[in-house]
Protein backbone atom coordinates (compact mmCIF):
# COMPACT_ATOMS: atom_id res chain seq x y z
CA UNK A 1 0.00 0.00 0.00
CA UNK A 2 1.71 3.05 -0.70
CA UNK A 3 0.77 6.15 1.62
CA UNK A 4 0.59 10.28 0.61
CA UNK A 5 0.73 12.81 2.84
CA UNK A 6 -1.11 15.85 2.88
CA UNK A 7 -2.37 18.36 5.24
CA UNK A 8 -5.76 20.17 6.29
CA UNK A 9 -6.26 23.88 5.50
CA UNK A 10 -8.93 25.63 5.84
CA UNK A 11 -11.08 22.50 6.23
CA UNK A 12 -9.46 20.66 2.90
CA UNK A 13 -6.66 18.14 2.37
CA UNK A 14 -4.03 19.66 0.63
CA UNK A 15 -1.57 17.55 -1.10
CA UNK A 16 2.19 18.53 -2.39
CA UNK A 17 2.25 19.01 -5.85
CA UNK A 18 4.75 16.40 -6.58
CA UNK A 19 2.16 13.99 -4.46
CA UNK A 20 -0.86 15.53 -6.69
CA UNK A 21 1.31 15.17 -10.05
CA UNK A 22 2.27 11.68 -9.06
CA UNK A 23 -2.00 11.12 -8.08
CA UNK A 24 -2.76 12.79 -11.65
CA UNK A 25 -4.48 15.59 -9.99
CA UNK A 26 -5.69 18.55 -10.83
CA UNK A 27 -6.52 22.15 -9.22
CA UNK A 28 -10.67 21.40 -8.71
CA UNK A 29 -10.47 17.61 -8.90
CA UNK A 30 -12.87 16.07 -6.77
CA UNK A 31 -10.98 13.06 -4.40
CA UNK A 32 -13.21 10.40 -2.65
CA UNK A 33 -11.80 8.75 0.14
CA UNK A 34 -13.21 5.06 0.77
CA UNK A 35 -11.83 2.67 4.11
CA UNK A 36 -8.74 4.67 4.85
CA UNK A 37 -7.00 4.49 7.50
CA UNK A 38 -5.79 8.10 8.73
CA UNK A 39 -3.24 8.79 10.90
CA UNK A 40 -2.06 12.18 12.24
CA UNK A 41 1.14 13.15 12.72
CA UNK A 42 -0.02 14.58 16.17
CA UNK A 43 -2.24 13.98 19.10
CA UNK A 44 -5.56 16.17 18.52
CA UNK A 45 -5.69 18.63 20.82
CA UNK A 46 -8.27 18.53 23.90
CA UNK A 47 -8.63 21.85 24.89
CA UNK A 48 -12.47 21.67 25.36
CA UNK A 49 -13.15 18.66 23.34
CA UNK A 50 -14.25 15.70 23.82
CA UNK A 51 -11.21 13.40 25.15
CA UNK A 52 -12.71 10.24 23.53
CA UNK A 53 -12.41 12.37 19.68
CA UNK A 54 -8.84 10.79 19.44
CA UNK A 55 -9.51 7.31 19.80
CA UNK A 56 -11.87 7.62 16.66
CA UNK A 57 -10.58 6.05 13.42
CA UNK A 58 -8.08 3.85 15.57
CA UNK A 59 -9.96 0.45 14.76
CA UNK A 60 -10.67 -1.02 11.06
CA UNK A 61 -14.12 -0.28 9.48
CA UNK A 62 -16.07 -3.20 11.04
CA UNK A 63 -16.34 -6.59 8.93
CA UNK A 64 -19.34 -7.12 6.90
CA UNK A 65 -22.33 -8.44 8.69
CA UNK A 66 -20.91 -7.12 12.32
CA UNK A 67 -22.34 -4.65 13.98
CA UNK A 68 -21.55 -2.70 17.04
CA UNK A 69 -23.09 -4.54 19.77
CA UNK A 70 -21.50 -8.15 18.30
CA UNK A 71 -18.43 -6.90 17.87
CA UNK A 72 -18.16 -5.24 21.60
CA UNK A 73 -19.01 -9.24 22.50
CA UNK A 74 -16.83 -10.96 20.32
CA UNK A 75 -14.01 -8.53 22.42
CA UNK A 76 -15.23 -9.62 25.40
CA UNK A 77 -16.13 -13.44 24.86
CA UNK A 78 -14.58 -14.48 21.68
CA UNK A 79 -15.73 -17.92 22.82
CA UNK A 80 -19.46 -17.17 23.09
CA UNK A 81 -21.19 -18.31 19.99
CA UNK A 82 -24.95 -17.44 21.62
CA UNK A 83 -24.33 -13.86 19.86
Amino acid sequence: MTTFRGTVKNGQLVFPPEVAEQLGLHEGDAVEIAQAVLTLDHAPSTDDENPFLAWIGVLPPLSEGLDAVRFSRELRDPDDTAS
